[in-house]
C-alpha cells in the first residue's frame, strides 16, 4: 500500500549500516586533543524572524549558539572525523530549555529538544563555492520530552537508499566563507521514521561558522 503523504497548505536522525549513521567523530578518539594543528568550528544556528510555515522551527528564543544551552560543530577539519557535517545537539541540563518546534501538516505540533545533522557541509576535502546551490541531507533527531517520546523518532530530509526513501533533500546555498543558507527543496517533504509517512515540512534556516573556511 503507497505511504500517505499529508500536504501542508500554510506557505511555508540514526539506523544502522549508513554513512550518516555512524558517529561524526570516530570512537575512541578524543577530538578535543586528536589534533594540535587542526580545529573544527563551532556553529550558530539561526531561524527567520518570522517563522509562519515552517514544520521545522525555532522555539522563539532566538538564535542557537554555541554554548547557550546547545553543542554545536562542524566536523571541517582532520580535529575530528572530517565528515563535512555540522551537528546541533540541545543541552540536556535542566538549567537549559532550549528546544525545536516542530509543525506537521496535520495541525499537531511538539517543542522538543533534538539532536541534528546537516550532511556534507564542509570538509577539508570538500566545500561548496559561494554562490553555489547544492542538495545535502538533513536529519533532526528530537529526544524525548518528559519521557514522552517524539512522534517520529526521526524526521529524515533526503534518501541515502531505502534510509528516508520518498523524502525531499534541503538547498544549501554558500553565502559567504561563514555562511550557508538551508532552504526547503522539491516538495519539502520529510520521512516520519516510526511510521513511514512523509510530511510536508518547510524548512529555511541559516549555519554560519565561528570562523571561516576554505572556499
Amino acid at each position: 500500500m503507497p505511504r500517505p503523504i499529508l500536504l501542508l497548505t500554510a506557505t511555508l536522525v540514526l539506523v544502522a549500516a549508513c554513512r550518516e549513521d555512524a558517529p561524526t567523530s570516530p570512537p575512541g578518539i578524543d577530538v578535543t586533543t586528536a589534533s594540535a594543528k587542526a580545529s573544527d568550528p563551532t556553529a550558530t544556528w539561526t531561524f527567520p524572524a518570522v517563522e509562519t510555515g515552517l514544520g521545522f522551527a525555532s522555539d522563539g528564543q532566538g538564535a542557537y549558539a554555541n554554548g547557550t544551552c546547545v553543542t554545536t560543530r562542524i566536523f571541517a577539519t582532520t580535529a575530528g572525523s572530517n565528515s563535512g557535517d555540522a551537528t546541533i545537539q540541545t543541552a540536556k541540563s535542566n538549567n537549559c530549555t532550549r528546544r525545536f518546534t516542530l509543525r506537521y501538516p496535520d495541525a499537531f505540533t511538539e517543542v522538543v529538544p533534538s539532536f541534528n545533522n546537516l550532511l556534507t557541509l564542509q570538509s577539508s576535502t570538500s566545500s561548496i563555492p559561494v554562490g553555489t546551490t547544492v542538495k545535502r541531507r538533513l536529519i533532526v533527531a528530537p529526544g524525548s520530552l518528559n519521557n514522552n517520546p517524539s512522534r517520529c523518532g526521526r524526521l529524515l530530509f533526503g534518501p541515502n537508499g531505502a534510509v528516508g526513501a520518498g523524502s525531499d533533500s534541503v538547498n544549501v546555498t554558500r553565502l559567504n566563507a561563514s555562511t550557508w543558507q538551508v532552504a526547503s527543496a522539491g516538495s519539502n517533504l520529510a520521512l516520519c521514521e516510526s511510521t513511514g509517512a512523509l510530511y510536508a515540512m518547510p524548512v529555511s534556516f541559516t549555519v554560519t561558522s565561528s570562523a571561516p573556511l576554505p572556499l
